[in-house]
């Protein structure tokens, strides 16, 4: 790996100190004369001058004044007494005083110069203190301790990063954004934005990540980096988006000793249905400050889209040397991530033989991805995982996806014959493309093909993970009944709802059957899909604001993609446990939030994340019943508020509590809140915990006709590529 070329340090400012000048005069070396000034031939500069020819100590004697500077006689007094002579001073008398002058000039020079570089370093203390100032968390006590005097300097051998202390008080037991101000808080170090790979931009476009560039001058690592680009959003260098986005951010206790403080690391993997960073930048204060300073907590940016997605074909012209070099990016920076993990994340005080990896939605998938990665082989990154809200799209062969690399090099590239393309010149073209031109007409959405076959219409998610054949070596159902599958404690959940923010507005089932093929399109060739349909989803009650079919198309949506690939994968692992015990945690949320219930989506896709990190430490729009109308202007230490809104006590702390004690232990129950319920495993009876609110949790097993569905799209996962 090239290094970048860095910059010589600026040259130290010097200071020359020039002699003194006297009677006006600057001197250079040891002269007392000037040598840029003319001397009058008249002058002996040998004459032994008194003190009396001193224009400022009366008459000048005219015998001595013949041998002095016109400038000494002119316009001297000539009447009155002589004042009386006084005898010339010898020459080591001369020499002892101009000695003494010159120390005394020297030694107020030295004066000078110490109260400058005084100045100078006091100024330089205080912009260095003022630009380093940590600012608060949501959490944060205001102590005057928040600052970078705690040992945040970390050195990752690539590179010295700066973080910031904050103190921090833990959440309230009560629910809600609220912290309990009467405890101790938590001492936190945060490092926001260091890299963990180098740039994948130029010639680093669709190519595997990088190491990151060694960095000579100290990084900080106090604020946010920009996120990967999504699909159609805008460049903008204020949008807080860019190509350059690999970067990483850790929330650990401020009382770590490296190479001996040890503790459970908890990575999250945002979701954005692999075309966005949709969950970037989550707040893990508040976690680490409940947990007491006892875990160490991650997120990260990773390509999505055309940048993290796009399928580079094969015709032996480009460099690749195999083809899981040349697809999969995004996973590929996961992997890399947890790969820093295990190089790295000592010396934050996390241990890098416990690390349980979570995710949520696309990144749910993305982490059960990794359970299958090498067909199961455990590479020791992690020691447990948590999959919320699983999304199972389709799952091409990569082989089959070469029409979308040619559609991108056809949109920003195409130059005649398209025959004359080599892969290697199409994606020398590419990776010379500007950023908005690939964001305008390349990473966008289109009508997904099958045998290149357009639908009529646009899919949620065009761009997704491919198998390879290598690193993915099948799709995860075919591996995971074959028991190739990293054997380690795992967490799945279903919101109840999840397939309302995805399911189109049907009016009629024909409606629901074209949203279906257009999803899945190995359900065109045959009449499967419409049967499935029509035999096993009956038209549903209405909900407000919507068409009399959109609940029958969220239900389908939700069991195909969510559901039923999480009840797929638990029954698998839950049949291999038979011979080797794999423990096994599973949940529904089923909190009932006014306000979305009157919209009519339910508890929608994802709603427990806000709950899980607390509801002012996500990206958007946590439902109002985390929360109590008394947060927006009280803090709570003093208060006691027993519930939130509608009805719903306290259930922020316990589904924080149920992950972390995850995260601590590898089970849910370990350090569970203390009115919560007792979580059991999933075994072989579809066993599953069922979260409604804060006093109310309780163990269901799955109905029956929930399993028979699954079953069926189960019987179809060949053609529905999952």
């Amino acid at each position: 790996m090239a290094k970048p070329k860095t910059a010589p340090p600026p040259p130290a400012e010097s200071i020359q100190l020039l002699p003194i000048k006297r009677d006006g005069s600057s001197s250079e070396g040891g002269s007392d004369v000037d040598s840029g000034d003319p001397v009058d031939p008249d002058v002996d500069l040998n004459s032994d001058f008194g003190d009396e020819n001193d224009p400022l100590q009366g008459d000048v004697d005219p015998e001595r004044a013949r041998t002095g500077t016109r400038a000494q006689t002119r316009g001297r007094p000539r009447v009155g007494p002589r004042p009386p002579r006084s005898r010339s001073p010898s020459a080591a008398s001369l020499r002892r005083r101009k000695l003494r002058s010159n120390c005394v000039s020297s030694i107020g020079v030295l004066l000078g110069l110490f109260v400058v570089l005084a100045v100078i370093f006091g100024a330089g203390i205080s912009a260095f203190i003022y630009w380093f100032k940590p600012r608060g968390a949501g959490g944060s006590s205001g102590s005057a301790d928040d600052d970078i005097s705690k040992g945040t300097f970390i050195d990752l051998g690539y590179a010295t990063y700066v973080g910031r202390s904050l103190s921090v008080y833990p959440p309230s037991d009560d629910g809600g954004d609220r912290h309990n101000t009467s405890a101790a808080p938590v001492g936190i170090h945060r490092y926001l934005g260091m890299r963990y790979a180098a740039p994948p931009t130029g010639r680093l476009r669709w190519r595997p990540p990088m190491p990151p560039y060694d960095e000579t001058s100290l990084q900080k690592a106090t604020g946010y980096r920009p996120i990967c680009m999504g699909m159609g959003t805008n460049p903008l260098r204020d949008s807080g988006l860019d190509e350059d986005c690999l970067f990483v951010n850790v929330w650990g206790p401020a009382n770590v000793v490296e190479n001996v403080t040890s503790l459970p690391v908890w990575v999250f993997v945002q979701g954005g249905g692999y075309g966005a960073n949709s969950n970037a930048d989550y707040d893990g204060a508040d976690v680490v400050a409940r947990s007491n300073g006892n875990i160490v907590f991650v997120n990260f940016n990773y390509r999505a889209g055309l940048y993290g997605f796009l399928n580079v074909p094969s015709d032996n012209t480009t460099s690749f040397s195999s083809s899981e070099e040349s697809a999969n990016f995004g996973l590929l920076d996961q992997r890399a991530l947890l790969e820093w993990v295990q190089q790295h994340i000592h010396r934050f005080g996390g241990n890098p033989k416990h690390v349980v990896v979570h995710g949520g939605s696309a990144g749910a998938g993305s982490v059960v991805l990794h359970t299958v990665y090498h067909g199961g082989r455990d590479d020791g990154l992690f020691a447990g995982m948590a999959a919320e809200s699983l999304f199972v799209p389709t799952l091409p062969q990569c082989s089959d996806l070469a029409y979308k690399f040619w559609r991108v090099v056809d949109a920003v590239c195409y130059k005649g014959n398209e025959a004359a393309w080599t892969v290697a010149s199409a994606l020398e073209c590419l990776r010379r493309q500007t950023l908005s031109t690939l964001q305008d007409l390349a990473n966008v959405g289109h009508p997904l093909q099958h045998n290149g076959t357009d639908r009529p219409n646009q899919p949620h998610f065009y761009w997704g993970p491919c198998i390879d054949g290598t690193l993915l070596a099948d799709r995860p159902s075919v591996l995971f009944s074959k028991g190739q599958f990293v054997r380690v404690p795992m967490l799945y959940a279903v919101a109840t709802d999840e397939g309302t923010l995805f399911a189109p507005n049907a009016a009629a089932q024909d409606e629901v059957v074209d949203f279906l093929l257009d999803n899945f399109p190995g359900l065109v060739d045959s009449d499967k899909g419409a049967a499935v349909l029509r035999q096993h989803y009956p038209q549903l009650p209405q909900l407000p604001y919507h068409n009399s079919w959109f609940p029958t198309a969220a239900q389908v949506y939700a069991e195909l993609v969510f559901v039923c690939p999480t009840i797929a994968t638990l029954d698998a692992v839950a049949a291999i446990n038979k011979k080797q015990s794999t423990p096994l945690f599973a949940y529904r949320f089923a909190m009932k939030d006014a306000g979305y219930l009157a919209r009519g989506t339910g508890t929608v896709h994802m709603m427990d994340v806000a709950a899980i990190f607390g509801p002012k430490n996500v990206a958007c729009c946590p439902p109002d019943s985390f929360t109590t109308d008394e947060d927006e202007d009280d803090d709570g230490g003093g208060k006691d508020h027993s519930s939130d809104r509608d009805n719903n006590p306290g259930l922020v702390p316990i589904m924080m509590d149920y992950y972390l004690s995850f995260v601590r232990t590898l089970d849910p129950n370990t350090h569970k809140s203390a009115h919560a319920a007792e979580w059991g495993t999933w075994n072989n009876n579809k066993s599953r915990l069922v979260i409604t609110s804060g006093r109310d949790q309780s163990m269901e097993t799955v109905p029956d006709d929930v399993v028979e569905r699954c079953r069926v799209w189960l019987d179809l996962a060949d053609v529905t590529g999952q």
